[in-house]
């Protein structure tokens, strides 16, 4: 569903609120939007970010929509080591370790290290390169609001759960009776799609 479809399915779930404005009922559905896609890592936002590196400055550009590295490093083993993120750097594709940021100077001379600086976008080698390389790394993104013509990133089998998490809202509860009376039912079948979407997540984390 597009985005004005599912307005459309949520003015019918709540008796058409004529209060609201079409921008208003979409920020509503952003809202919703937005938070659901943060509940968790899902597959469907997982990136692959290559750059290059500089030899005048020791860090590379995060992308525009990145939320926070993802484990890439034999992910499927379930070790320790494995749930940690690398950035892959060269042709070789040389595993750098990714510290945390108050860690950063514990590695400072340390050549295979890295680390991000979320507050200015970045992501920092604890050694200047000397040479420009490649750097490859997976990422959890965040997805692009939803306009009236545009869909969720997610299947469309899912869509639904958005129709019922607006009418969940508290500002909606208090502009219709009708959300109000049915709001134990639409928490339910948002719970219910919600989980519906977490099995098939976790089978794309499974393959």
């Amino acid at each position: 569903m597009t985005g004005a479809e599912i307005i459309t399915d949520f003015e019918l779930q709540v008796s058409d609120l004529t209060e609201l404005s079409s921008a208003e009922e979409l920020r509503i559905l952003n809202r919703v939007y937005q938070k659901l896609m943060a509940d968790r890592p899902w597959e469907i936002l997982k990136k692959s970010h290559t750059a290059t590196q500089s030899t005048t400055v020791p860090y590379i550009s995060l992308p525009s929509d990145f939320a926070f590295l993802v484990p890439n490093k034999n992910y499927t083993d379930r070790s320790y080591y494995a749930e940690r993120p690398v950035v892959y750097v060269g042709a070789n594709y040389d595993p750098y370790d990714v510290v945390s940021w108050s860690d950063r100077r514990t590695v400072r001379t340390d050549n295979n290290k890295c680390y991000i600086d979320i507050v200015n976008s970045r992501l920092y080698f604890t050694v200047q390169p000397t040479t420009a390389q490649s750097v490859e790394f997976d990422y959890a993104s965040v997805p692009s609001d939803i306009t009236l013509g545009t869909s969720p990133v997610f299947p469309a089998r899912f869509h639904p759960i958005l129709v019922h998490l607006m009418a969940t809202q508290d500002f909606i509860l208090q502009l219709s009776d009708k959300a109000k009376s049915y709001a134990g039912e639409n928490v339910a079948l948002a719970n219910s799609y919600l989980e519906d979407m977490a099995y098939w997540n976790s089978n794309l984390v499974q393959l």
